[in-house]
C-alpha cells in the first residue's frame, strides 16, 4: 500500500467531516451518577450460576487508569480446565482452586469517556455460590489493606507482557493507534505506557482500591441456579472490613 495514496484517499473521503457540532451548539455532558443495582434471573432447573459484581471506577484519562489495570492483573483469572490449580500467582485464584469452588473466574476492567466498571465475573456450581462470592468480595477489599509489593511487581510484568503481545501484527498496531487517538488524542507509545506502569506504587494501588471499593455501592447481575446468592445488603456489607 502506497502511503501517500492512502493519505490522499483518507483526506478525500474523511477530510471534510466536521470537527465541531453544527451551529456551535454542544451537548452538555453531565457527570455519570451511579446508585448501585441488583438484577437476577433465577432458574431452579439450572445447576450452574453465572454472576458478576462490579464497582464504578474511572475513565481512560484518569490518574487511576493504570492502578486499575494493575489491580485487574493482581486479581487475575481462573479456569478449572487449564490445570494450574492452586499454583496460580493470584490470591483469588488460589482461594477458588484450593476450595474447588468456581468453574471459571474473570476479572474485568472497562473504561469509558467519563467513568469505568471494575469487577469479577464467576461461573460456579449452584451449591457453591455463597462461598465463591465470599472469596470474591474478600479479595476485592483485601487490596485496600494487604496488597503486597511482590503482587504489584508481578502485575507490572504481566501487564507489560500482555500489552506487548497485543501489538503482534499490523492490524493490532493499527487498532492500538486508533484506540489511543480516541482515548488520549495522541499515540501513546509502549515506552511511555511502561513508564507510567512503573510509576505506580503499592500505595497507589491501595489508595485506588480504597477510593472505588471500600464501603462503596456496587452492581450485581446473576442468572441460573442462584438460590444461594446472598442479597444486596450482604454484598454492600462486605465492601469493607471492620478493623480495630
Amino acid at each position: 500500500v502506497n502511503h501517500e495514496e492512502l493519505c490522499t484517499l483518507a483526506d478525500q473521503h474523511f477530510g471534510g467531516l466536521p470537527s465541531a457540532p453544527k451551529d456551535g451548539v454542544e451537548v452538555a455532558m453531565e457527570p455519570a451518577v451511579f446508585t448501585g443495582g441488583d438484577y437476577r434471573v433465577k432458574f431452579n432447573s439450572d445447576d450452574t450460576a453465572h454472576m458478576a459484581v462490579a464497582f464504578p471506577t474511572a475513565s481512560w484519562t484518569s490518574e487511576f487508569a493504570f492502578p486499575l489495570m494493575l489491580m485487574q492483573n493482581i486479581l487475575g483469572s481462573y479456569d478449572r480446565a487449564h490445570g494450574l490449580g492452586k499454583n496460580h500467582a493470584s490470591q483469588l485464584c488460589q482461594d477458588i482452586a484450593e476450595n474447588e469452588l468456581a468453574l471459571s473466574v474473570n476479572t474485568f476492567n472497562t473504561c469509558y469517556k467519563d467513568t469505568g466498571l471494575f469487577g469479577v465475573y464467576a461461573v460456579t456450581p449452584d451449591n457453591k455460590v455463597d462461598d465463591t462470592m465470599w472469596y470474591v468480595m474478600n479479595n476485592l477489599v483485601r487490596m485496600v489493606h494487604e496488597v503486597s509489593d511482590a503482587e504489584v511487581d508481578r502485575a507490572k510484568v504481566s501487564l507489560k507482557a500482555t500489552m506487548l503481545m497485543s501489538l503482534d501484527g499490523n492490524n493490532n498496531v493499527a487498532e492500538d493507534i486508533g484506540r489511543s487517538l480516541l482515548n488520549y488524542g495522541r499515540r501513546m507509545t509502549p515506552a511511555e505506557i511502561f513508564s507510567r506502569i512503573d510509576a505506580v506504587s503499592t500505595a497507589d494501588v491501595r489508595a485506588t482500591a480504597s477510593k472505588f471499593f471500600n464501603d462503596q455501592d456496587l452492581a450485581i447481575a446473576a442468572v441460573g441456579g442462584i438460590h444461594e446468592l446472598p442479597d444486596y445488603t450482604w454484598f454492600r456489607r462486605h465492601t469493607h472490613w471492620l478493623r480495630y
